[in-house]
């Protein structure tokens, strides 16, 4: 950040003015972290703006380390990166529409509508910060309401059981009567004759088989 701190917070050099004091009407902005003082008229003429934020600016007046430095900020793309941010640095400057407009036409008219003023930027701070506290108070109170109901439906199951439990009937399944041996071994034979019939008959076969005979 030693570069971006120290465009920052350079002190502009500045010319003598129409009033003939040499003094300027300077406006706070807070940046990120970092307070700088800007002239008025930078801030409020978009002319003003984009004669300072320029390519001309870019190529000129920075120097390659505070390029470097901001550089940092692009998109980094998988091939041709440099290439590809060179590219995108023509299109900013050119005003170029970036799906939701240009970035520098948004930041002008943020810094124009007084975004950035400190004050602006603690009561925004604040009013989030209430929001959010106002966003947990309500969802505190959602699941208050929804435990609330789920106990009560609890409640009324549990009622309902007991009121109803001893009336509802059950049906048991009754197992099956155990066979004896020779009972189980005739079934069996008696199943393996109808198979044995069956496939008899389809395949035309009319005799009698051993087993068949002594049935």
């Amino acid at each position: 950040m030693d570069s971006l701190d120290h465009m920052l917070t350079d002190p502009l050099e500045l010319g003598p003015c129409g009033d003939g004091h040499g003094t300027r009407i300077m406006e706070d902005c807070l940046l990120g972290g970092t307070r700088v003082s800007l002239p008025e008229d930078l801030l409020e003429d978009p002319e003003i703006f984009f004669d300072v934020v320029s390519l001309s600016t870019w190529e000129e007046v920075l120097s390659d380390s505070q390029r470097e430095h901001l550089q940092q900020f692009l998109p980094h793309f998988p091939e041709d990166s440099l290439e590809q941010q060179n590219q995108l640095i023509l299109a900013l400057f050119s005003g170029e529409n970036f799906r939701f407009g240009n970035p520098l036409h948004i930041a002008q008219k943020l810094f124009r509508d007084g975004h950035f003023n400190p004050e602006v930027v603690k009561y925004r701070q604040l009013c989030f910060k209430s929001q959010y506290k106002r966003y947990l108070n309500s969802q505190q109170q959602y699941f208050h309401r929804l435990l609330k109901q789920i106990l009560a439906s609890r409640s009324d199951l549990l009622e309902m059981a007991r009121r109803s439990g001893p009336a509802l009937h059950f049906r048991q399944k009754r197992p099956s009567p155990s066979r004896t041996p020779e009972e189980r071994e005739w079934r069996t034979q008696q199943r393996y004759l109808k198979v044995l019939r069956e496939v008899k008959e389809e395949c035309g076969d009319t005799a009698l088989s051993s087993d068949e005979e002594g049935e």
